[in-house]
């Protein structure tokens, strides 16, 4: 499929943008909600690996089925999202990475005669392959935003909220081994 090469550069890579967010961090800031009611950053690893399923899932639909009809995604209602939850940030990491690649796949079988395929979303209504694909890295981008702020927020708290924490200096090799 002819994605735009911006478009592909971004899909490539934009996930892998993680491990610079959380790499310094200790477990309790990757485990922790900051808020009772917000995501933890590991919550929020596992919904965006758990979204790539639902990808996938989306793209084989379009290319199968004529303008196939699609509900918001919502964890809350997906049994397998607790099962994601369950795993480690590394492994999280590391299926995100291998389902990355089995997408890109899927895209690159993709002819030309499957670009204008269409699929239709509960919000944003009809779209192409293409501006799936687009919805999905900019789903993924507010995803990547969340962990960002999350990572900060952290640090930022009041220092008597976490001066039990030791900072070290993750192994690097640590996270890439495992996302690779």
């Amino acid at each position: 499929m002819n994605l735009q090469d911006h478009t592909t550069e971004r899909f490539l890579n934009q996930h892998k943008t993680i491990k610079s967010y959380i790499d310094d961090l200790p477990p309790e800031a990757i485990y922790s909600r900051l808020s009772a009611d917000k995501f933890s950053i590991h919550e929020t690893i596992a919904y965006l690996t758990r979204y790539h399923h639902v990808f996938i899932y989306r793209l084989k639909s379009i290319i199968k089925e004529v303008n196939p009809f699609f509900e918001i995604y919502k964890p809350d209602y997906d049994p397998e999202f607790g099962f994601s939850c369950a795993k480690s940030t590394g492994s999280l990491l590391h299926e995100m990475y291998r389902l990355r690649e089995e997408i890109c796949a899927l895209l690159e079988k993709a002819d030309e005669e499957c670009a204008s395929r269409v699929g239709t979303h509960a919000v944003l209504g009809r779209m192409t392959i293409s501006q799936w694909t687009e919805f999905f890295l900019l789903h993924e981008s507010t995803q990547l935003f969340k962990i960002f702020k999350l990572a900060g927020s952290f640090w930022s708290m009041k220092t008597e909220q976490h001066s039990n924490v030791i900072h070290l200096p993750r192994l690097t090799n640590y996270l890439d081994e495992l996302a690779v």
